[in-house]
């Protein structure tokens, strides 16, 4: 089953990347059918300084919802103020944990709410003042985790993806993204990771570090990457000093963090507990820029997130391979112990597959693209090339053209006699006259009784046709009302979906400006009704009112008239009944329809009007600073560049046959013959949202046009209203529904999308020839990406073989691989990956019957390395160094604000193998072998060279080597001996280093041997004499250049420690504990010194 994910960015690199997984995901999960949102089981968090995100580049994803963003920095907030904070909170041992590396806030020009400029030590300062901010959104993003409905959400979201599902789910992976070469992420991801680590959970303390290396950044001009390489060295020997930790945070930063509410009692390192280095290349690809890196890495994450199977082989690497091999693995640079780890390992993923998630977006994005054209601009379609017209000319005789068919689908055409669209609706002839026949009957029956045999005299019976006329003409009147208002409420109800129906169909033949156009000449047109409805009421009351003249026209008088012309004048004196009813639903319609404009025709005209302006402006600019996101949608031919498959994504199918494959797809499942006419139907179809047997969604009523007149409601609880009518037509909207309409199921274009490589790979689907093909270009892009998912980083082989005895070995580890059994795809694969020595049990284990439609690779190192077997972290970081060292100048600038920690979290190397060398350079001292500016130290003669006086930097990192500083400087230019060992390929640089190490290791009560060698024998490297004094002598002379240096240096902290500010000290100081424990201990080992060893010989 699918496990947790805690996916957290830190810095622009790391959010940039979030963006790309969580809309990677949300592709997935719509694939799929789920339709529940992102799952809470998939926490994402950025944290950076600014205040609100930025970097809204247009080839990136849009920004991660605002509850997914923790700014550290307040709007208006300056750095001095974040500086304040963060000495208020920082204890009472807040010289140590600040006083060797804080940045003077008086010299600090950063606008904080904008980000750390590229600084480091900004970057941590910023993120250790707001930690308590970090903490907050660490433990939501844990509650949400963590909930108790998360287990059910997995298992739902398992079935979807296509993975088993289990009854209790595995503990959350956490996965901190950042980049080492920034000023926020790099400064702030140690402390993001020992945030994380303090929840107290067991897998909160196994984070996975994707750190990007600084030749991620080598597309940016050299001014918009100054700090990006001297960040990274920073960075990097920070890392490994928190890797090696042993006792977790210091004294002084766990004050820092308890004042935030944070414990950090159980940690025993610093920093990500599995870190993984990404670069920009391999030995077979290359990506052009950092987003492309991006991308890759972010996609690659979301196939790690989605597939179970990944998650499995990749957590059986970190939980149970990586400790095994790490503290097994040869390492000759000497920074840490033996039986400890080494650090880093690297990351990199490729893809095979038929592409139908690019073709989604193109094919969606392509008719949304022309979806909105047509909306805001189908009145161009029709002018000539020599027309010249202004738009709003063109749109009003087109909508003058296109009223009168508008106009009678409408259902409101009552113009002239003939055309009663309104009038019939309210009440109909048929039922009037049935009426009027049925009141004639009646009225007959009575006559004829009151004859009884005698016949109709002219006199009597018109009086009689009048009285019973007269009589019946309330109950009649009644009756006809009584219909009327039935028929005016199902009207009212009816008249509005069929008017906003209408209009919808008319945006989609003739396009917005036209549509809202041809509603406000509806609107005069029902004007215009309501004149002449009152005029026809008006004639119909004036005949209405004249029975007498109608019963005499049909009787005349004194004589006697047949059955037949009694019957003729009853039907006459009815018929000004009639009129009457005819003249009441005139006037009534002339209410109604009054009323229809102002309560529905108006806000569905400026509904029209409304979406198309706002989606005019979508597409016009956007609205997040990104520029319009229907520019970037493809139109004709073209295929956007971001649609094309990276340097690892190798696809079965060209991703230029998308158009000539959209156009088939479109007429096929249109039914069409000719593309364009096809192309206009789907149009129209995603436009309007309709489907067969379904209403359109383009326009939507959200509030119900209620008549003022309380006879036209529905009930007694309506209230008049003015209807409320939405416009789905941002261009998200749009987007949406081509997106629906390309993935309809049972349509051709439905079925393509849902295709996988099992179907697409399998026998019987096309022709023999086909299939061959098909078969050929899968087994080419599969090796090709196994090649090209080789981790992200060039390993230097020279480099890798002296420094750990080995031929660089990758482990790869594959998502569902969607093959049956027996096919020939499944058989080609498992031959290629035989072929390469690469099959076995875990990729068997891989095999699966989904329908998905590509294979993840996932490749890692085999064993983590040193970093410097790594080109793309050294080689840049060595570039820039060489061009700066030259002058103190930039030196400074180099090195400024870089260092974001004491020095002894800052040295890249394990803690006990920094008292060795702290201790070793005072053995040194004793025995004169280390000479001041340059530093340098007397060498033996050995494997890597000859014996001799060998410099550590020159020139140093900082300073200049001289006096107190001396053995600080040297060990923070440590860093840059290692740019050394991977530039020359060789150890050589690190002889002055390893001496420190051999006259330094070894238990700290015993005397160091060359010590001993001197004392007893009085013979040192650099002599070529013996020393003609005596052993108790050279002892005395030893423990006196050990009281004077501890005295010195004791003097020396003594007027540091009477500083008040907590700025400039030097790493001398941050280092005073591990200064007087050697000296102390050496004191010990030469004052119990005795030289009797003869004796027991």
């Amino acid at each position: 089953m699918l496990r947790p994910f805690l996916l957290v960015g830190v810095g622009g690199s790391g959010g940039k990347t979030l963006r790309v997984i969580r809309e990677d995901l949300s592709r997935r999960l719509f694939q799929a059918g789920w339709t529940e949102g992102i799952p809470s089981a998939w926490q994402f968090l950025h944290i950076d300084v600014p205040t609100t995100a930025d970097g809204n580049e247009r080839d990136l994803p849009e920004q991660l919802p605002e509850r997914s963003y923790q700014g550290l920095v307040g709007s208006g907030i300056d750095y001095r103020t974040l500086d304040d904070s963060l000495i208020q909170s920082a204890g009472t041992h807040a010289r140590d944990a600040l006083g060797g590396w804080r940045p003077d806030p008086d010299k600090v020009h950063v606008p904080a709410s904008k980000g750390a400029g590229q600084y480091r030590a900004l970057g941590r300062t910023i993120a250790l003042s707001q930690l308590k901010r970090i903490a907050t959104a660490v433990r939501e993003a844990r509650r949400q985790l963590t909930g108790a409905e998360v287990t059910s959400e997995l298992q739902r979201l398992s079935e979807a993806l296509g993975s088993p599902s289990r009854t209790v789910a595995d503990d959350p992976q956490v996965i901190v993204i950042a980049s080492i070469a920034g000023g926020s992420g790099s400064g702030a991801v140690l402390d993001v990771c020992d945030v994380i680590r303090s929840l107290g959970d067991k897998w909160a303390n196994e984070s996975v570090g994707i750190l990007y290396c600084p030749d991620v950044f080598d597309d940016l001009d050299e001014g918009l990457r100054r700090g990006v390489r001297p960040n990274s060295l920073g960075a990097l020997a920070e890392l490994m000093s928190g890797y090696w930790s042993v006792e977790g945070p210091s004294e002084s930063t766990s004050e820092m963090f308890q004042a935030a509410g944070i414990s950090t009692g159980s940690s025993r390192r610093l920093g990500p507990r599995f870190p993984f280095l990404v670069g920009a290349r391999n030995e077979h690809v290359t990506y052009k820029t950092q987003n492309d890196v991006y991308r890759a890495m972010g996609r690659s994450i979301a196939s790690w997130v989605a597939s179970s199977s990944l998650q499995d082989r990749l957590s059986a690497y970190t939980q149970a391979q990586w400790a095994s091999t790490a503290q097994a693995v040869t390492d000759h640079l000497r920074l840490h112990p033996g039986g400890t780890e080494t650090p880093f390992t690297a990351l990199g993923s490729a893809r095979v597959g038929l592409g139908r998630d690019r073709f989604r977006d193109y094919a969606s994005e392509h008719l949304a693209r022309s979806v909105v054209e047509l909306v805001l601009n189908r009145h161009e379609v029709l002018r000539s090339r020599e027309d010249e017209r202004p738009p709003r000319q063109l749109i009003q005789e087109q909508a003058t053209n296109a009223f009168g068919a508008f106009l009678a689908e409408s259902g409101l055409d009552e113009r002239g006699e003939e055309r009663n669209d309104i009038i019939e609706a309210l009440q109909r002839g048929d039922d009037v006259k049935a009426a009027g026949n049925q009141l004639t009957a009646e009225v007959m029956d009575v006559l004829r009784v009151a004859a009884g045999g005698k016949g109709f005299a002219t006199d009597d019976v018109r009086i009689r046709i009048r009285q019973a006329v007269v009589d019946r003409r309330g109950q009649f009147a009644a009756q006809m009302r009584g219909v009327r208002t039935q028929r005016s409420r199902e009207w009212v109800d009816a008249i509005q979906v069929r008017v906003v129906d209408v209009t919808a169909d008319a945006v989609a033949k003739h396009g917005g400006p036209v549509a809202a156009a041809m509603l406000k000449r509806l609107v005069a047109e029902l004007e215009e009704v309501g004149r002449e409805l009152r005029s026809e009421a008006d004639h119909r009351r004036r005949w209405a009112a004249d029975l007498d003249s109608e019963i005499s026209r049909v009787l005349g008088s004194n004589r006697n008239v047949t059955e037949q012309e009694v019957e003729s004048a009853v039907d006459r004196a009815v018929q000004t009944l009639e009129w009457e009813q005819e003249a009441e639903v005139r006037e009534m319609a002339v209410g109604l329809v009054a009323d229809l404009s102002k309560g529905l025709l108006q806000p569905l005209t400026e509904a029209v009007d409304h979406g198309v302006e706002s989606l005019g402006t979508d597409v016009a600019s956007g609205l997040d600073g990104r520029g319009s996101v229907v520019s970037t949608w493809p139109s004709g031919d073209v295929i956007p560049s971001r649609l094309k498959p990276g340097p690892n994504e190798f696809l079965l199918e060209d991703v230029e046959t998308f158009p000539t494959t959209l156009r088939a797809l479109i007429t096929r499942t249109v039914g069409l013959e000719f593309e364009r006419e096809a192309r206009g139907v789907a149009e129209r179809q995603i436009l309007t949202g309709r489907k067969e047997g379904a209403r359109q969604s383009l326009l939507r009523l959200t509030q119900r046009w209620v008549p003022s007149d309380a006879q036209f409601q529905r009930g007694s609880s309506a209230a008049p209203a003015r209807a409320a009518v939405s416009m789905a037509v941002s261009a998200e909207d749009v987007l949406r529904r081509a997106t629906g309409w390309i993935r309809e199921p049972g349509t051709p274009i439905g079925g393509y999308m849902q295709e996988g490589l099992r179907s697409y790979l399998s026998e019987g689907a096309v022709s023999p020839k086909e299939h061959a093909d098909r078969l050929a270009r899968f087994e080419g892009q599969f090796v090709a990406a196994l090649n090209a998912g080789s981790p992200l980083v060039r390993v230097n082989t020279a480099v890798l073989t002296r420094v750990h005895n080995r031929e660089i070995q990758y482990s790869r580890q594959f998502s569902e691989i969607p093959l049956p059994e027996k096919s020939p795809a499944r058989q080609r694969l498992i031959n290629v990956l035989e072929a390469r020595k690469q099959f076995g049990p875990a990729v068997e284990q891989a095999f699966s019957d989904t329908e998905a439609a590509f294979i993840d690779i996932f490749t890692v190192l085999a064993e983590p390395y040193e970093p410097v077997v790594f080109d793309s972290l050294m080689r840049p970081i060595a570039s820039d160094w060489g061009s700066k060292k030259a002058t103190f100048a930039d030196r400074e600038e180099f090195w400024r604000w870089r260092r974001a920690r004491p020095l002894g979290e800052a040295v890249p190397m394990h803690p006990i193998t920094l008292a060795a060398m702290v201790r070793g350079y005072f053995v040194a001292a004793l025995l004169k072998q280390v000479q001041p500016s340059p530093v340098r130290l007397y060498v033996p003669a050995g494997s890597m060279g000859a014996a001799g006086w060998l410099s550590f930097e020159e020139p140093l990192l900082v300073g200049d080597g001289r006096g107190a500083e001396a053995l600080p400087q040297i060990l923070e230019s440590l860093s840059l001996t290692l740019l050394r060992v991977n530039d020359e390929e060789s150890l050589a640089p690190m002889r002055p280093y390893f001496r420190l190490l051999d006259l330094g290791e070894g238990a700290t009560n015993d005397l160091p041997a060359d010590l001993r060698d001197w004392i007893q024998e009085g013979r040192r490297g650099q002599d070529a004499e013996v020393d003609a004094s005596t052993p108790e002598e050279r002892r005395a002379a030893a423990k006196a250049d050990v009281e004077r240096i501890a005295k010195g240096f004791s003097r020396h902290f003594d007027e540091l420690e009477q500083a008040n500010e907590l700025l400039g000290y030097p790493g001398s100081f941050d280092l005073r504990h591990l200064i007087r424990s050697a000296l102390r201990d050496l004191y010990r080992a030469i004052d119990s010194f005795v030289d009797d060893e003869r004796e027991f010989l």
